[in-house]
């Protein structure tokens, strides 16, 4: 019983580590059009990369603790655009995820198709 319950972990940290390898924060990607960094905006997003392969868009709501002195919450919704660049079969695929129309995130994920 022992090993099978280790070899269960032991698969599972496996695949953890796997799917580490295949998607990994870059911080910036690279365009024909320019570099794109964490706080552009979705307009020179889509100037220096064309538009995205896949879209996705939601709201999502933000929780913000006041100060001590007034101990007020404040709740804002964010809009949320998960959008995915495909460049060819050659190069890597990007996720950006961008709040509000500016990105927050940047992910180079497998190649492309």
């Amino acid at each position: 019983m022992k090993t099978t319950l280790r070899f269960i972990l032991v698969c599972l940290i496996l695949a953890a580590m796997n799917v580490s390898v295949l998607a990994t924060e870059s911080g910036t990607m690279s365009c024909q059009g320019g570099i794109v960094s964490i706080g552009d905006t979705a307009g020179e997003v889509v100037s220096k990369c064309g538009q995205p392969a896949n879209t996705a868009q939601r709201e999502q709501k933000k929780v913000t603790e006041g100060s001590k002195s007034s101990r007020e919450t404040v709740i804002t919704t964010v809009t949320i655009d998960d959008w995915t660049f495909n460049f060819s079969p050659n190069q890597f695929q990007y996720r950006l995820l961008l709040e509000n129309g500016r990105v927050t995130s940047i992910e180079s994920l497998n190649y492309g198709y």
